[in-house]
């Protein structure tokens, strides 16, 4: 079974990631296999991922989204021969991001309705047609409050996943109205697929609940 969690920068998506490791563990007797997007050391383009979000390559809106697209495209499309043995071995594969992330980050990039659609529909034959990667059998949008993910992304965050920006700040996190934008695309993508699950991740109070509480709405999806 294949698994995806998909969410806002910030969102607070890699502590529900761990949790749901912890809970596929014990549910399955063994731990999942498990994937971060983007790869920082994957062949040749993870390095140039790694450059574009520091803004070496300019600022966002500098690159065309679908060049960028092609580069995280490009990662998977490394990563799928692994991801399809472990699926024919039997294991239980959980992906931190994966294809609509590339589809949410980069068409929030583009003002046209008419250009953001042919660029979705670009992505998902390039990256499940032309390149062949597998299909998720469970896509999952953490849909948090923006309050918190201003909050998340005003302060300094650290960890291992955090070294590529060499102390700098990601020039997509930047924006707050650009994560507001990736939010309306996400919202469209699990409107369209059923297989892409919205969690409501906002408290009665409109705020961010317990990272418990919002576990506990992700389990029972699982």
């Amino acid at each position: 079974m294949l698994i995806v969690i998909e969410g806002l920068d910030g969102s607070g998506k890699s502590t529900q990631v761990a949790k749901v490791r912890e809970y596929l563990t014990g549910r399955d007797g063994q731990a999942p296999e498990y994937l971060h997007f983007p790869r920082f050391d994957a062949p040749v383009v993870g390095d140039m991922i790694a450059r574009f979000l520091r803004g070496e390559f300019g600022r966002m809106e500098d690159v065309h989204p679908m060049i960028v697209a092609l580069l995280f495209a490009e990662d998977r499309r490394d990563a799928s021969a692994l991801i399809r043995r472990w699926l024919q071995e039997g294991r239980t594969v959980l992906l931190d991001r994966y294809v609509y992330s590339n589809i949410a980050f980069q068409c929030a990039k583009l003002s046209s309705p008419e250009e953001s659609a042919a660029l979705e529909e670009w992505i998902l034959r390039t990256e499940y047609e032309v390149y062949g990667i597998p299909r998720p059998d469970l896509n999952i949008f953490l849909d948090v409050p923006l309050s918190f993910v201003s909050g998340r992304l005003a302060a300094q965050r650290e960890g291992s996943d955090r070294e590529y920006l060499h102390g700098g700040q990601d020039i997509h996190e930047a924006d707050l109205d650009f994560q507001r934008r990736v939010r309306e695309v996400y919202l469209r993508l699990c409107r369209k697929d059923p297989a892409f699950l919205r969690v409501d991740c906002c408290g009665t109070d409109g705020q961010m609940p317990s990272a418990e509480e919002v576990f506990e709405r992700i389990r029972k999806v699982l």
